[in-house]
This record gives structure tokens, C-alpha cells and sequence, in this order.
């Protein structure tokens, strides 16, 4: 049955197609273990099986079971790892302001209507300055954009009596198996909206979290969150729960902070985190730190490597769940498939190289 989940991300199917391939394709049975005469599971069954494993805590343990398999195999290094760290947002299409009444769309619209209206007055009492600064307006434009799509995050936040920018709440959430998930009701009361600054665009879903090992390209840990979860805040569970194996750590310049750099230097970490650059730096400076930083974002860049491997090639960049608690389960069962995928792809590169 695990098998079956593998095989549904390696080929994007749902439960159904899934029932479908095990009747008729022979590298589906071949790969579970079934022969042509067993009867395969119906869609339903798969269904329940992967929802078993959230009741009964399994899939962390799977997770970490066969990464155990793969140090054994020798594809993962079983000692001191360089480890790079970042996130990705995954789309959901729930809408979770569906089940708001006319009277709560109505109060929602006019607290949104006056911070923008008080943003608006901002941005004409700097035009109407003799010198308008074109940056502070670009600011406040940007915070009125801002303002839109984040009030929708406080006030469910409000309305469910938590923080969700927090990551303890993420934390306690999947740690209680608390799923959130309605037969009923459909609706996706954990979904959040948050910013992709690469992008420069809002994205409603959730936010992925990985630590990979820089040599192999590994899945080591992972977490998900609220969309609006702090990449910075993940760092501090990445270091506790691989802080014996780690050397090195490398990020983005998203997780740079004074905080990070004392927490890596307590653990005796090396920091490889990416250096930010300041408005007052001089194009001299900025050109330097940039050659200096090279080395950094060539090592940083497998772990988008990763992310491409998950989101583009196994077309996982939206997801079908419900709730956190589930889609975290769902992100650890990608993460397996995506590291056995990953040294299945380097097997066969080797093999072709070697017959070459």
C-alpha cells in the first residue's frame, strides 16, 4: 500500500487513476508486488491507507526509515553533512472566505477600504511635497497591495484564536495530528495568503520547508506551515534535529540574522548563509560582495534543484489536501518519492555513462 502512494507521485495520479493502473499497467504491479491475478485496491482503500498514516503518526517514520535504507546503500553520507536549507509556497485553489456571510464580506471590505484609505492619504501628502520621494511612494504602494491580501490572514487568525505567523502553532498542529479536514464541509479554514518575493506575487496555500544534504541532494528533514510562517523560524528545528550531523549550514539571504549567526556559532555550525546587501553600500561594495558571494550560490542553488525535482517534474506545485496536517503528510510521502527518484535519475545517469 506505501508502494501505491510512491507510484501515485512519481506519476501524478489520484486515487483513482491510480485503482485504474494497477489493473492494467504491469510496471505498476511489478513495482507493489502484485501479480496479475490479485485483486487490486479501489480508490477508496488507497484513500484510507494514507489517512491511517496520520492517526497512527507513521509517515514521519517512514520518512526516516528509508533515509536510514539509503545511508545503508551508501547514497546519503551517514556522517558530517553540509545542509542547505530554504522554502516554496504550494497553491491551493480553496477559497477560504467561501463560508463568510453578506454582513462579514461587508465589515471585512470596509476595514480593508480604510487602511488603504489611510495609505492613500500618506502617499498624497508626499506628492504634494516639494521634493516627493519616488521610493516612499513605491513603499507605500506596495503596503496598500500588502494590506489587501494579509488582513485576510489576521482575521482568521482572530477568528480561530491563533497565531499563525508563529511556528509553534505549525508546530503543535501537526505534533497533536490536529486535522482540521471536514467531510461536510469543504472548506479550508488553515489555508493562508503569502508573498513570493522572487516572484513578486501572492500566493494562497502553503509554505514548504527542506533541509538537503549539499552532496547528494537529499531530502533530510522537512516541515510544513501557514503560508505566512517565517522562513527564518524553521531554522532553529533544523539545527536541533540535525545539528550532530551538521557542519555547515547554507541559505538564501532571507535567512540572514543576527540570531542565526549566534545560534550556528553555539552549535560550532559553519555559516554559509548569503549576505544581504544595504541601500548605503557603494556600487564598489556591492560589486565585491557580489564576487565574493559566487561560491556561496553555486553551492545554495542545489537545493532549488530539489524544489524543481518536487514542483516541476513530479508536478506537485498545487496540491489536492485539505487542512495542514494533511498536506504535511502529503509533502513528507512527495519527499520520499522525490529522493528515491532523485538516486534512481543518478543510477541510470551512471549506467549509460559506464556503457558509453
Amino acid at each position: 500500500m506505501f508502494k501505491i502512494l510512491l507510484i501515485q507521485k512519481f506519476y501524478n495520479s489520484s486515487d483513482k487513476k491510480a485503482e485504474q493502473g494497477l489493473n492494467v499497467n504491469l510496471l505498476y504491479l511489478r513495482f507493489v508486488g502484485m501479480s496479475i491475478e490479485d485483486l487490486a485496491p479501489d480508490s477508496t482503500t488507497i484513500g484510507r491507507f494514507r489517512y491511517s498514516l496520520i492517526k497512527n503518526k507513521l509517515y514521519d517514520e517512514l520518512f526516516e526509515n528509508v533515509n536510514k535504507q539509503l545511508e545503508s546503500a551508501g547514497l546519503i553520507a551517514s556522517g558530517d553533512k553540509d545542509v542547505l536549507i530554504d522554502a516554496t509556497l504550494t497553491k491551493s485553489d480553496n477559497n477560504t472566505i467561501k463560508n463568510k456571510n453578506k454582513e462579514q464580506k461587508s465589515d471585512s471590505r470596509k476595514k480593508v477600504e480604510a487602511d488603504n484609505k489611510a495609505i492613500d492619504l500618506e502617499i498624497q501628502e508626499e506628492l504634494e511635497k516639494e521634493k516627493p520621494l519616488p521610493k516612499k511612494v513605491s513603499k507605500l504602494m506596495k503596503k496598500k497591495a500588502y494590506n489587501s491580501k494579509t488582513l485576510k490572514n489576521e482575521e482568521l487568525d482572530e477568528l480561530q484564536d491563533r497565531d499563525t505567523k508563529e511556528i509553534e502553532t505549525s508546530k503543535k498542529i501537526i505534533e497533536d495530528a490536529n486535522d482540521s479536514y471536514d467531510h461536510k464541509n469543504k472548506v479550508d479554514k488553515d489555508i493562508r495568503t503569502g508573498y513570493q518575493a522572487g516572484k513578486k506575487q501572492y500566493t494562497t496555500g502553503y509554505k514548504n520547508h527542506i533541509a538537503i544534504d549539499a552532496d547528494s541532494g537529499a531530502i533530510l528533514k522537512l516541515i510544513t506551515t501557514f503560508t505566512n510562517t517565517s522562513d527564518i523560524s524553521t531554522v532553529d528545528i533544523f539545527v536541533e534535529e540535525l545539528g550532530n550531523n551538521m557542519k555547515l549550514l547554507g541559505a538564501d539571504k532571507a535567512y540572514k540574522s543576527k540570531k542565526i549567526d549566534h545560534l550556528l556559532e553555539e552549535n560550532n555550525i559553519e555559516n554559509n548563509v548569503c549576505l544581504k546587501e544595504t541601500k548605503k553600500m557603494s556600487d564598489v561594495d556591492r560589486k565585491n560582495q557580489r564576487e565574493e558571494e559566487k561560491p556561496k550560490h553555486k553551492i545554495r542553488a542545489k537545493v532549488e534543484h530539489t524544489f524543481a525535482l518536487v514542483k516541476t517534474i513530479m508536478n506537485q506545485s498545487i496540491t489536492r489536501f485539505i487542512g495542514l496536517v494533511r498536506n504535511n503528510m502529503n509533502f513528507t510521502i512527495t519527499c520520499i518519492a522525490a529522493n528515491l527518484k532523485l538516486f534512481a535519475h543518478k543510477k541510470i545517469k551512471a549506467q549509460k555513462v559506464r556503457y558509453k
